[in-house]
């Protein structure tokens, strides 16, 4: 995430990870028992459910029922500032994303959000984004962020200045999101850092102002979620005790495969199964639609459950697919393939229909026109040659490597009727023979490198007679 003045918990777990590991071996971390808070026993239950059961039926209030749209599963990306309109009309289709984090406020908020604002947030809204509302307020007690969590336990052990501080974000963020024109029922998630669970006023002041948090969100109207690190504020929320107000949903930074939950930390997964948000990768600049943005990745799945797996590129997708002949009517991988690829960048795999439609044809007449191929508006060899080349054409030779060999592969495996080559990146002895056999065609000499001419060659469609 990103906070003003202090490093970020993604820097600090880079920096603690060793540190992490020896004590995951020694056994100090991850070894509450199971179903039970940390520190059971030696701290007054209070300090997780607060006062007595009758005083706590007063404070706890309903959920707020979800607004219509809110289940959804698949991947979002935060960054410091809210996009421009223009940035989120490109990546609306040019990405993988459906969803994207924006803070609200917080004292802690690092970035000013001059687009931020009630039309910014409705134009989303009806375009389709989801919104994940962040907001950045005090942290733990015992981390060295300028506004802390209030850690004495006051009277009886209660925490009521944590509690009381609790409350207070969330009303205020409750209200910022009524500003702007936040549908009641959504979820806003309280960013807290990692922090050292080591320390009992540390972990019992941060889940009281956290249960605090939700309670009064609840009664703000709106339903609450907390981002922290899956080692610190996410592996104590699944060690609290049933009587306690977990939040409605969480948001966990864990650099690991997409979806996964580690056990060492997470004493009790279900409740974070199917209302969670998996902070997998940390800050990545990408570009989509010819925007560059320094992004984080995000799995999401808020009330529906689908199988988690990273967003596929367009150049995979069509790795993984036989360039064979595609007329209207189809569907499937191949024809989304063939969305994307004649899309220039404006539309990602995960935004096709895999349907080839009326649109679909016309998408691929208008690229055969350009490139210089007969408009049928079906997929034969050349055009899959032309489709497959298409990108950054640098001079190639035996021992280059990378995307740009990937690409000469599979442009030359619709090309030439051989053995098709194996797409590795890696310009070998079976690449150079294919690049050989087609400079042949070409009328062109020399040594086996794939020059501009090779390439132009490839772009135009030009494949060699036969079939395969």
């Amino acid at each position: 995430m990103h906070l003003n003045g202090r490093p970020t918990l993604q820097t600090a777990a880079r920096a603690l990870a060793p540190l992490v590991l020896f004590l995951v071996a020694i056994g100090v971390v991850g070894q509450w028992p199971t179903g039970a808070p940390p520190d059971a026993g030696a701290a007054s239950p209070r300090a997780l459910t607060g006062h007595d059961d009758g005083q706590r039926r007063k404070q706890v209030a309903p959920v707020p029922p979800a607004p219509a749209g809110s289940k959804w599963t698949g991947h979002a990306f935060d960054a410091c500032r809210a996009p421009s309109q223009r940035v989120m009309n490109r990546w609306r289709t040019a990405s993988p994303f459906t969803g994207v984090g924006i803070y609200l406020g917080g004292i802690h908020r690092a970035c000013e959000q001059r687009h931020l604002t009630p039309r910014w947030v409705t134009r989303q809204l009806r375009t389709g984004w989801k919104l994940l509302p962040i907001w950045v307020g005090p942290q733990a007690s015992c981390t060295g962020f300028d506004h802390r969590i209030v850690s004495r336990p006051g009277p009886r052990d209660r925490y009521d200045a944590a509690r009381a501080d609790g409350a207070r974000q969330a009303r205020r963020a409750a209200a910022t999101a009524r500003s702007l024109r936040l549908p009641r029922g959504e979820l806003i998630f309280y960013d807290l850092e990692g922090f050292d669970t080591d320390s009992q006023r540390c972990r019992w002041s941060s889940l009281s102002f956290l249960e605090a948090w939700t309670n009064q969100l609840h009664r703000s109207g709106y339903r609450s979620g907390v981002y922290s690190h899956v080692n610190s504020g996410i592996a104590l929320l699944s060690r609290t005790r049933a009587t306690y107000s977990r939040p409605d949903a969480v948001w966990y930074a864990w650099i690991d495969r997409v979806g996964g939950i580690p056990r060492e930390y997470v004493a009790d997964p279900r409740f974070m199964r199917t209302s969670r948000v998996h902070q997998y990768a940390l800050d990545t600049r990408v570009e989509f639609g010819g925007v560059e943005m320094d992004i984080d990745w995000n799995f999401v799945s808020l009330g529906a459950t689908s199988r988690p797996s990273r967003p596929t590129s367009c150049e995979a997708l069509a790795g993984r697919v036989p360039p064979r002949q595609v007329r209207a009517g189809e569907r499937g991988p191949v024809v989304r393939a063939i969305q994307c690829l004649t899309s220039a960048g404006v539309l990602h795999p995960a935004k096709v229909s895999g349907q080839y439609d009326a649109t679909t044809v016309r998408a691929v007449r208008r690229f055969q026109a350009r490139q210089g191929l007969r408009p049928t508006g079906a997929v034969d060899r050349s055009t899959w040659t032309s489709l497959l080349a298409r990108g950054h054409h640098p001079v190639l030779r035996k021992g280059s490597g990378g995307e740009s060999v990937a690409r000469l592969q599979r442009s030359l495996n619709a090309a030439v009727r051989a053995r098709p080559l194996h797409v590795d990146g890696s310009f070998g002895q079976a690449t150079s023979r294919v690049v050989a056999r087609y400079r042949k065609h070409l009328g062109l000499k020399g040594k086996n490198i794939v020059t501009a001419r090779v390439w132009t060659a490839l772009a135009r469609g030009k494949v060699l007679p036969g079939r395969r």
